[in-house]
């Protein structure tokens, strides 16, 4: 006798992680640019990503290659800087505010594309899976209702059902309470 495999069903999408994870994304692209575009004053990169690790080492180090022929051979880096009228701190700012930037994912510096990823939260058992069956049938029998142009008021529900259904405000709907399903509401 064949065991029946478990197979996990969408409860929700976490839209506020999906956000946060897209914001941090845009925030890491716009400290890049901005670092970017004050450093190619200085230096030309082909390879953008070259300038994520170790920034200011790697500028410093492109930028004498570049400039250090114009130069006497022991001419003190700060000089050549200064000469150049290259703001040290500001450039440490820039790479500051791209570090605190947190995005766990590698990104192409060249051409950013943001990698999907899934936000969805998803049932861990069979008992949950039962529970949810059972809770999309009793929204599906309240949908049916409303077709008959039947008035209901969804409040009174959700707070009848002990809040194991929940009023989804961009569908104007009823729905299975993730939460609730996940056993993460307080006094389950």
């Amino acid at each position: 006798m064949k065991t029946k495999e478990f197979q996990k069903i969408l409860l929700d999408t976490s839209e506020h992680l999906k956000k946060d994870y897209i914001s941090r994304f845009n925030a890491k692209i716009m400290r890049f640019e901005a670092l970017y575009s004050y450093l190619s004053k200085f230096i030309s990169v082909e390879d953008k990503n070259v300038l994520t690790n170790d920034i200011y080492s790697t500028f410093i180090s492109l930028f004498l290659a570049k400039e250090s022929a114009n130069f006497p051979p022991n001419s003190p880096i700060n000089s050549i800087l200064t000469f150049f009228e290259i703001n040290t701190d500001k450039i440490q700012v820039l790479i500051d505010e791209f570090n605190a930037i947190d995005f766990e994912e590698t990104i192409n510096f060249n051409e950013p594309i943001l990698e999907e990823k899934d936000f969805g939260i998803y049932t861990q058992n069979e008992e949950q899976n039962f529970l949810f069956f059972r809770l999309q049938n009793i929204t599906t029998e309240i949908s049916k209702l409303e077709a008959l142009n039947k008035i209901i008021y969804k409040a009174p529900l959700v707070q009848a059902f002990n809040f194991m259904l929940h009023y989804d405000l961009n569908t104007q709907t009823l729905k299975p309470n993730a939460s609730y399903i996940l056993g993460q509401m307080r006094g389950i």
